[in-house]
């Protein structure tokens, strides 16, 4: 030690126990806050997850359908392989093209082929249609088609989206119309899940 230095005593650069203690607190009052936010944030990108992914079947549909000049079908599926013949498509969607417009699978028609299959990988998200297959014509239209997918979670209705099915195959989102919390289908009414 040089001359002339006052003497400092060495003290402990660390946290205080009650210093680590209210950081700690903090920490837990914000993650009892934030999980729930969270929670909801992964419940949504579920629900717009399963949403484009039907919507994205259905617009490749309609291109093949046009491009190839040929009925193309989509339907819910539970194996990749037939249609259900179910409103409910939960468990996946199959796009085929060169199929009647019953969605009957004629295997002794060689240009039937399956264009696309999407497996619903979120368990958690119900899909359902208000028919059984959607039938789009080698003018792109789905006449007879026209209906309101619906993609639900365990929170219910007032969390569920839509997607709208015209006539003429085009695809629009699900609004709120009336501001009552509840999307609505084609019709006008709230959806249900």
């Amino acid at each position: 030690m040089s001359a002339g230095l006052p003497r400092v005593l060495d003290q402990s650069a660390g946290f205080s126990l009650i210093e680590m203690m209210v950081v700690l607190a903090v920490l837990a009052i914000s993650l009892l806050v934030a999980a729930p936010a969270f929670t909801d944030l992964i419940r949504d990108n579920r629900l717009v997850s399963s949403t484009y992914g039907v919507r994205a079947t259905l617009n490749l549909a309609r291109s093949e359908a046009l491009a190839r000049r040929a009925a193309v079908v989509v339907c819910g599926t539970a194996n990749g392989t037939a249609c259900s013949k179910s409103t409910d498509w939960s468990s996946g969607y199959l796009a085929l093209i060169g199929v009647d417009e019953d969605a009957t699978v004629d295997a002794g028609n060689p240009g039937q082929s399956r264009l696309h299959w999407e497996q619903q990988n979120n368990p958690s998200v119900t899909v359902t249609f208000s028919r059984n297959f959607v039938a789009y014509d080698s003018m792109g239209s789905a006449l007879g088609s026209a209906g309101t997918f619906v993609f639900c979670d365990d929170r219910g209705a007032s969390e569920a989206r839509g997607l709208i099915l015209s006539n003429a195959g085009s695809l629009s989102a699900s609004v709120d119309s009336d501001d009552n919390g509840i999307v609505e289908d084609g019709a006008g009414n709230d959806v249900s899940c």
